[in-house]
């Protein structure tokens, strides 16, 4: 893809590297994550809580730009750019919001909630400056994109999950080595019979990483600069910055016991393709 971001070369690294990732893992995955996995791991902990951050930013910033829409339309469209700007940054908030307190133990509510108001408030309060003088085409083109690679990607990654039904690693230290299961099997015949034990469904959903998915996302701001004159130039530092992002991410889910390699290579590699369409598709005439 030969364009200012996302750019060919870097998209073939990143593919030859999930490539080599995907080799190691299809013969070493229980091995790998039985050396890694530690339940009581801090950064396990804070990226289970925070590593899903890109996804849900996306639903905030794309109504903060919708905000920047409202001028140039009708009152019935201006009130829907309102409803939709105040709807998508309050599911971003309550999004933000959960899973530290699936994660964190004793975590407040209240304390939750007001760090994902800031965390969330902060980005819209900048990203409403900066784009104060960007065309409305490019604005609307951000928010398909933001919206189109989020709602995409967690479509396709539960679809397979349910699907799938790979047991967690966490799952299988507790009870049995026996439980692994390879990526390439499909279905899990333990499942059933776990769940009428009263375990819950969410421990067979290893394949693919979820968290590692909804990080990737943080690749897209090395699509800023499209939208962000200031920015211009800065366009391959923002995107290794979202792919670093999401290594770590990636890292981190296998040091929690909750995936193995193949998961969050798996998991990487379907948002990254969702971009890479989507980008190609907006801006193909510009780039």
């Amino acid at each position: 893809m030969n364009c200012q971001v996302f750019k060919k070369k870097y998209c073939l690294f990143i593919a030859c590297l999930l490539f080599i990732c995907m080799g190691i893992g299809s013969f070493y995955d229980y091995q790998i994550s039985s050396k890694l996995y530690d339940s009581q791991n801090l950064f396990g902990i804070f990226f289970a809580s925070y590593g899903q951050l890109p996804a849900m930013l996306c639903l905030s910033v794309s109504g903060t730009l919708l905000l920047r829409m409202k001028d140039n339309t009708t009152s019935f469209k201006k009130v829907l750019c309102y409803i939709f700007a105040v709807l998508l940054n309050a599911l971003s908030i309550m999004a933000v919001a959960i899973d530290p307190l699936l994660y964190i133990k004793n975590m407040s509510p209240l304390v939750s909630v007001m760090i994902a108001i800031i965390i969330v408030g902060g980005i819209d309060v900048w990203v409403y400056r900066v784009t104060q003088q960007t065309p409305l085409h490019q604005i609307k083109k951000f928010i398909i994109l933001l919206l189109g690679v989020m709602f995409v990607e967690l479509i396709v990654i539960n679809v397979i999950k349910i699907s799938w039904g790979r047991p967690r690693m966490r799952f299988i230290s507790e009870y049995s080595v026996d439980l692994f299961q390879p990526w390439w099997v499909i279905g899990s015949q333990a499942k059933e019979h776990f769940m009428a034990l009263g375990i819950a469904s969410e421990e067979f959903k290893s394949f693919p990483s979820g968290h590692t998915a909804n990080a990737a996302c943080a690749m897209l701001l090395g699509c800023l600069p499209l939208m962000i004159t200031k920015l211009k130039g800065k366009e391959d530092i923002l995107f290794w910055l979202g792919a670093l992002f999401t290594f770590i991410v990636a890292f981190s889910r296998i040091v929690a016991g909750a995936h193995f390699l193949t998961d969050v290579t798996i998991g990487m590699a379907v948002t990254f393709i969702i971009e890479i369409i989507i980008i190609r598709y907006l801006w193909k005439k510009e780039l």
